[in-house]
């Protein structure tokens, strides 16, 4: 508990200095920016009430297990929305269940809005929305991971060290990836920083050079890189060379940053190994574009869907009936393991579908007999196997309940089904206007996004824990 509550003020402190730009926005436009320094000002406090508190605690913990590591950043994902949903609060008329869920949508990188319009909004509240999706895309975890690292690396003993890997490797895995440190901690976080930063200034100075506005390039880069979806105004672009940036950018964001370093560091055949799911993606807007015979809608519409981003170019609603199936497909299947992007992930359907002949000749097989199950060459413990099944059934069990809880409110089958489809995804995609939606299915979307952007096990881990006690 002492480790728990010291590092969950340190990440307090972390999302508290993110309110900086939102600041410098609503000083240069003459905003009033009192929310912000009240949300900073809360995180500021209650980091500090919680880094005494763990002082105040007399038991030793040598390191953060996994399980307390799940369940830190399964709290940290439920704290911090609710004091960023104060910058909301002011645009809801102070609907506190309205703020919170634009909150949520930001930081699980969801990209739901219940803004009817953004006309009219504060900049400087426009540019925190792309803001809180930018920080839930790379995860304030990583940024703590890659701040704490340093800082602790010059000052611990060599036992002390060891103590904290251990630590930052269970918060590292925690936040889904599932890699190995193979250039240890320090390098690991360095390394993904230095990815998803390089590829959002690049996204800026891009979109800048096509003449989209400076504020609108940093938005729309924090949000494609983060494979969020939210938009700075009402109106989406048309200009073909913005919209392929921003697809790339969003197919940048969806690959594991592992497989990124592969590229940098020249390991072709592994990246394009890595990157498959691009040819599922370029399938899919195939059949897509056989519905809409329009090539442009067909990429981008796609590519947004498979990455989890939840741009559109068009009323969901009004798509034909092959291009919403594509579309649901590529919400539920998300990106790669260790990306930005939602959905149960390119690797656990691969893991999934091997699985199943391995399965049968097994059953073929005398019973003592050994039958290795390997993905990319490489040996899968029938453990890891375990949990991948675990995970897509948990998954595919809260869609159908969500769903039927969803139709239990008046909703139709198709509405209730994507809208859960695309929070459980994190993709944001909306066949209907959420601004009326029942409180209760708010916050059936609430919780599906959490459950979405943890990936499940996290939140369980933390209520487990609850309960234990």
């Amino acid at each position: 508990m002492k480790l728990f509550l010291r590092y969950l003020g340190y990440i307090l402190i972390i999302s508290a200095m993110f309110t900086l730009l939102p600041i410098t926005v609503g000083i240069f436009y003459q905003e009033s920016i009192i929310s912000f320094v009240v949300s900073a000002l809360i995180s500021i406090i209650l980091a500090l009430i919680l880094y005494y508190t763990s002082k105040s605690i007399k038991t030793q913990e040598s390191s953060l297990s996994l399980t307390s590591g799940l369940s830190l950043v399964a709290t940290a994902f439920m704290v911090i929305p609710v004091i960023g949903a104060i910058s909301f609060l002011k645009s809801f008329n102070y609907n506190l269940l309205n703020a919170f869920f634009e909150s949520v949508s930001g930081y699980t990188t969801t990209g739901f809005t219940l803004y009817s319009t953004l006309e009219g909004l504060p900049k400087s509240l426009l540019i925190w929305r792309a803001e809180t999706q930018w920080m839930g895309g790379i995860g304030i975890i990583i940024v703590f991971l890659f701040i704490f690292s340093r800082l602790r690396a010059h000052t611990l003993r060599p036992l002390e060290e060891q103590k904290s890997v251990k630590s930052s490797l269970a918060l590292y895995q925690a936040q889904g990836f599932s890699d190995k440190f193979a250039a240890g901690i320090k390098g690991t976080t360095t390394n993904i920083l230095l990815i998803y930063v390089g590829y959002t200034v690049l996204g800026i100075i891009l979109l800048f050079l096509t003449g989209m506005p400076l504020l609108e390039s940093i938005g729309m880069s924090f949000t494609s890189i983060s494979t969020g979806g939210f938009t700075l105004s009402d109106t989406f672009y048309q200009n073909n060379l913005q919209l392929g940036i921003l697809s790339l950018l969003m197919i940048f964001g969806s690959i594991s940053f592992i497989t990124h370093n592969k590229l940098i560091r020249f390991k072709i055949k592994e990246f394009i190994i890595d990157t498959r799911f691009l040819l599922i993606t370029a399938a899919a807007a195939l059949l897509v574009y056989i519905s809409t015979k329009d090539i442009g809608t067909a990429l981008f519409e796609t590519i947004s869907a498979f990455t989890t981003t939840g741009y559109t170019l068009s009323e969901v609603s009004l798509l034909p009936q092959l291009f919403i199936s594509v579309i649901v497909i590529g919400m539920v299947i998300g990106g790669n393991v260790g990306s930005t992007a939602g959905g149960i992930k390119i690797f656990r359907i691969h893991v999934l579908t091997k699985s199943i002949p391995w399965t049968i000749k097994k059953l073929l097989s005398p019973p003592h007999a050994i039958i290795p199950f390997k993905i990319n060459k490489k040996p899968v413990e029938e453990k890891e196997l375990l949990i991948v099944h675990t995970f897509i059934f948990t998954y595919m069990l809260i869609l159908v309940f969500a769903s039927l809880s969803f139709m239990l409110l008046g909703y139709s089958f198709l509405d209730s089904t994507f809208q859960v489809v695309s929070a459980l995804g994190t993709v944001g995609m909306q066949s209907m206007q959420l601004a009326g939606l029942h409180w209760l299915g708010k916050s059936i979307l609430i919780v599906c996004m959490i459950l979405g952007r943890l990936e499940i096990f996290p939140l369980f881990v933390l209520i487990g824990k609850l309960f234990k006690r």
